[in-house]
């Protein structure tokens, strides 16, 4: 009996020691870009598309049709698909759903869907500021990364890619892991 008992109470010490001994991670600058890229997936300049062309509804077709958003097809973003008479809209394709930024909306005659026109991502860390043991003010370097198929020849004369810039966040840390804070 006694043997079990110890077993038990070696285990249970154990145990004890190691969540007693698990510290979070020490904020550093790979920890700190890391949660920045990551929390900041869906982030740079978008722009509002309109999905439909509601004026190709009719004999004579006013509105934009698939042969205006052919770069977009072939990109992989859309699929440009026709309804009715001469109605056109556009379905996102998985890479396309990746640049939408929150859902499609409006009516059936015009939907609308705001997409990522130039990605951004953090480059690198400039300081970690600690307030107290649980926050911290993080300093960093961003730039805009990439121009999407749903750039435009003015956004690309508009936004150079890789100028950095500087930002900030409050980070926290909540159970034992740093966050963003909201």
């Amino acid at each position: 009996m006694l043997n079990h008992v110890a077993k038990a109470l070696i285990g249970f010490i154990s145990c004890f020691i190691l969540s007693a001994c698990h510290k979070p991670a020490v904020l550093d600058d790979s920890l700190a870009l890391n949660i920045l890229n990551q929390s900041q997936q869906k982030m740079g300049y978008a722009v509002n598309i309109v999905s439909n062309s509601p004026a190709a509804r009719d004999k004579k077709i006013s509105g934009w049709s698939c042969a205006d958003k052919v770069d977009w097809v072939e990109a992989g973003v859309v699929k440009c698909n026709k309804s009715g008479r001469s109605g056109v809209y556009l379905t996102f394709t998985t890479k396309g759903k990746q640049l939408l930024i929150g859902e499609p909306w409006g009516s059936s005659e015009v939907r609308n869907a705001r997409v990522l026109a130039v990605t951004r991502r953090v480059q690198s860390i400039n300081s970690i500021t600690l307030s107290d043991k649980n926050r911290a003010k993080v300093s960093y370097n961003w730039v805009y990364d990439t121009h999407t198929p749903f750039s435009n020849d003015h956004l690309k004369k508009l936004i150079p890619l890789n100028a950095p810039k500087t930002g900030g966040a409050n980070f926290i840390l909540r159970d034992k892991q740093w966050k963003i804070e909201n």
